[in-house]
């Protein structure tokens, strides 16, 4: 099993539940996967006017770690959909 990035948020302010929440304290329970880092839309949403450098292909989550990440959510964090995408929102 592929190792978990070395690079973590600081989540000393996180309080101690096991839900999946957002910064304003909001519980997720659906996630959304694409599996390219291409989006066919422009939108703010997720891609400013300037556009983004494309993702090097040794920092793209492989499947084994896309299939690890759904089971962890929807395992340990409540998720309880997920969603696979091909880029569009």
């Amino acid at each position: 099993m592929p190792s978990v990035r070395a690079e973590t948020d600081d989540v000393s302010d996180r309080p101690d539940v096991p839900d999946l929440l957002d910064r304003f304290g909001r519980v997720a329970r659906d996630l959304r996967v694409s599996i390219t880092e291409k989006c066919s839309l422009r939108c703010t949403y997720c891609m400013p006017e300037e556009g983004l450098p494309a993702i090097p292909r040794e920092q793209l989550l492989t499947t084994a770690e896309i299939v690890r990440l759904v089971g962890v959510a929807t395992g340990r964090l409540g998720v309880q959909e997920v969603r696979f995408t091909g880029g569009e929102p």
